[in-house]
């Protein structure tokens, strides 16, 4: 009886309330080994990609619609835990509500900050910038608002304003600006990605990221760079990825090297190079299994290398 009430009270709903709304999600756990030489190894069940999003949007006529999105990160490998719990919040992921038209699109919220970043993230998990304190592969922001243009000729620009995560006056606020820029053509794409951000210890940043790929048939090239510019000093860093699709199985590698740090009178000798080699396997158009090695080798002597090897399964939905 109350599954037929429901039923009858959704079924009285008015259609505009339940129109254009698209509940999408990514699931997916691994087994993780974590080895720094000189020591024993540590095996661990991680969460490698977990979201929950729901979409939608309202005509309002003349061509202009009103959207809204609301994603939460989902960590199924350790959902009880009391950090576990913080991030699986409501609205941790990107999230916002904006309006759509000719004009492009306006969005407010808890917004990506460099929307076209992280090119070389190709791997389930752990890619060879997975240490780098530099590239940037999707930090969001809140309190942010954003505009992104209407695409012309294959390019699009993005110019994004954060107004800081602090509403106390007491409190010194962080914020940022982002300009990206992108084009795409037929088989390869290029973007560009700026941000300069004012941080509550009075110290300022500026990180530049150029990302590029090419798609070759099965192959898809990606190179990237970034530098950061702070208070502390500057650092570049670059990198390479690469994917073939055969079939059911896709091979991925990955480097990444990542320079010192260099200040007005030094430089620290604290880079490093990293390497990332996987496979995933396609089980059907949604769900997947995979596995993948990634290690990083630091520069400075007597600091130990990290490696660490994971398979895992997931799927979309």
């Amino acid at each position: 009886m109350k599954k037929l009430i429901v039923l009858a009270t959704l079924a009285a709903l008015p259609a505009a309330a339940m129109a254009d709304v698209v509940i999408s999600g990514n699931l997916a756990v691994g087994i993780v080994n974590t080895k720094t030489s000189g020591t024993g190894s540590v095996t661990t069940e991680d969460r490698t990609s977990g979201e929950i999003k729901f979409a939608g949007k309202e005509d309002l006529g003349n061509g202009l619609k009103s959207i809204w999105q609301i994603a939460t990160k989902v960590n199924l490998a350790d959902s009880k835990d009391e950090s576990a719990a913080e991030e699986n919040a409501w609205g941790t992921r990107e999230s916002f509500v904006g309006l759509q038209g000719d004009f492009g699109t306006v969005k407010l919220g808890n917004i990506y900050n460099m929307p076209t970043s992280g090119a070389l993230a190709v791997f389930e998990d752990l890619s060879a910038t997975f240490d780098s304190v530099i590239y940037d592969q999707g930090t969001r922001v809140n309190n942010t608002i954003a505009y992104v243009s209407p695409s012309i000729a294959g390019f699009t620009a993005t110019a994004q304003h954060s107004f800081g995560k602090s509403k106390d006056a007491e409190e010194a606020k962080e914020h940022a600006q982002t300009l990206g820029l992108a084009y795409e053509g037929e088989g390869f794409a290029v973007s560009y990605d700026g941000r300069y951000s004012e941080q509550a210890s009075d110290k300022t940043a500026k990180l530049h990221e150029l990302n590029a790929s090419a798609s070759f048939d099965a192959l898809t090239v990606l190179v990237g760079a970034a530098r950061n510019t702070d208070d502390d000093g500057r650092r570049n860093g670059y990198g390479i990825s690469a994917t073939y699709a055969m079939g059911n199985i896709t091979p991925k590698i990955g480097f990444w090297k990542e320079g010192d740090l260099k200040t007005k009178n030094d430089t620290v000798n604290d880079g490093h190079k990293a390497f990332a080699l996987g496979a995933e396997y396609a089980l059907s158009k949604r769900t997947r299994a995979g596995a993948q090695i990634s290690k990083v080798n630091y520069d400075a002597d007597g600091v130990p290398s990290l490696r660490r090897a994971m398979v895992y399964l997931g799927t979309k939905f």
